[in-house]
């Protein structure tokens, strides 16, 4: 029995018990508990030992000999379950809720359980579906996707629906979509294909269509965003997504569904995607369903565009720029002025707003070490990361407030005068 008809029986047991006159059902509430205990187990044969609650609920089912109890182990063999150690737990933690309420626990609400809950999760009323937050750092382009999840996608007790997936340079098309996994079995070598984070994701969010899901690229100019997701790309935008999915997909297998959802719709968008281990002349079939969000981040780079020419279509690029009104009054008019004084000095650099300073790191300045030791990281970013002469650096900051008593006459000195004011006596 497959994992998702597994859950469907057991959403539907629920739902039959949800309408049941618990007055006049106890015969009904006894098959059901036989029910919901045949299933329990054959997700895993010794998960009852593992808590005293759980031992007490089903010690009579289990220490019983008969033939159905041995007719379940049986099958439980032959199932050869293959269940996430994350879906595991949240499985038993459902049916343990189901369980109580079956034996007569109050206080057990059903609403909140993943798996026996009716009602909707999220909302999909939310319009933009690929989108890049951009800007330099510090300036809450994650904050900013956490309220799109939280307050427009309602997901924020659905975190099982989101993966965030921070980019950098090593980061491969083999990890995020499919690739090939390396094994010894019995001395031998073994070459098993392996698929990735996002093709798991994708595979989720077609099976549950009336829930949002999201992928979180975080740093996307750390590597190529075309190279990590591939054929991908082609499918994310509106036209190409496969809409109107039909949720009686429960007894499918991924790749079965699919092909149904194809049948259904012939116009449905997809990519094929080889076979990387066998010698299979055969395709599998790759749709992007509507229901799941792409949100992007990203700083500047200097030596490479932050998203390439077509994803620009594909996407909507949104600029994100510090905020003074966020600052801490003890260092606002500071943070105000360091700014404006940047964009000065940096005029006739292209760009000059790729060197302003985030406003992250001064929420919480209110007294002279926190502002030394926010400045320091102020002045290592300009020396090391953006490489800006002393003499351009000292343009910028010597007039403004609170830097009066400082050592300006290198990077050098500043930067020992900084760790001293700041109280890093350790050094």
């Amino acid at each position: 029995m497959k994992y998702k008809e597994r859950k469907k029986i057991l959403e539907d047991i629920a739902i039959k018990y949800n309408e049941l006159d618990n007055t006049n059902s106890n015969k009904v509430r006894e098959q059901l508990l036989s029910d919901i205990k045949d299933l329990y187990l054959a997700f895993d044969e010794n998960t009852a030992t593992s808590k005293k609650n759980e031992v007490n609920l089903l010690e009579e089912f289990r220490q019983s000999k008969d033939d159905k109890r041995i007719e379940i182990f049986n099958k439980l063999k032959e199932m050869n379950i293959k269940i996430s150690r994350k879906e595991k737990r949240v499985i038993r933690e459902d049916l343990f809720m189901f369980l109580q309420l079956l034996n007569g626990f109050k206080d057990v609400n059903l609403s909140n359980s993943s798996i026996f809950s009716t009602k909707e999760k999220g909302d999909l009323n939310f319009k933009i579906k690929n989108l890049l937050l951009k800007g330099v750092p510090g300036t809450g382009k994650s904050r900013a996707i956490e309220n799109i999840i939280n307050h427009k996608l309602n997901l924020k007790n659905q975190k099982e629906n989101i993966l965030r997936i921070n980019i950098h340079s090593a980061s491969s098309n083999a990890d995020l979509m499919q690739g090939i996994g390396i094994s010894s079995k019995d001395g031998k070598i073994e070459y098993k294909e392996k698929q990735g984070l996002i093709l798991n994701l994708i595979e989720r969010a077609t099976f549950k269509p009336h829930q949002p899901f999201v992928l979180i690229l975080e740093e996307i100019q750390e590597n190529s965003l075309n190279e990590l997701i591939g054929d991908l790309i082609y499918l994310i935008e509106e036209d190409k997504r496969a809409k109107d999915i039909v949720a009686d997909d429960e007894a499918y297998e991924y790749q079965e569904l699919v092909e149904k959802i194809i049948k259904d719709n012939p116009k449905t968008a997809y990519v094929e995607i080889p076979y990387l281990v066998n010698d299979s002349t055969e395709y599998r079939k790759m749709i992007m369903p509507n229901n799941l969000y792409i949100f992007c981040t990203s700083n500047y780079r200097d030596d490479k565009k932050v998203i390439e020419d077509n994803l620009l279509r594909r996407f909507e690029v949104l600029e994100i720029y510090p905020k003074v009104d966020v600052v801490n009054e003890y260092c606002k008019e500071f943070f105000s002025q360091l700014n404006k004084n940047i964009l000065e000095v940096m005029k006739d650099e292209i760009h000059p707003d790729r060197f302003l300073i985030g406003h992250s790191n001064w929420l919480y300045v209110d007294n002279d070490k926190k502002f030394y030791r926010a400045f320091l990281k102020v002045v290592v970013e300009f020396k090391d990361i953006k490489e800006v002469e002393f003499s351009d650096f000292k343009e910028i900051v010597e007039k403004l407030p609170l830097v009066n008593e400082l050592d300006l006459s290198s990077y050098k000195a500043l930067i020992e005068d900084l760790q001293t004011k700041a109280g890093y006596d350790f050094l």
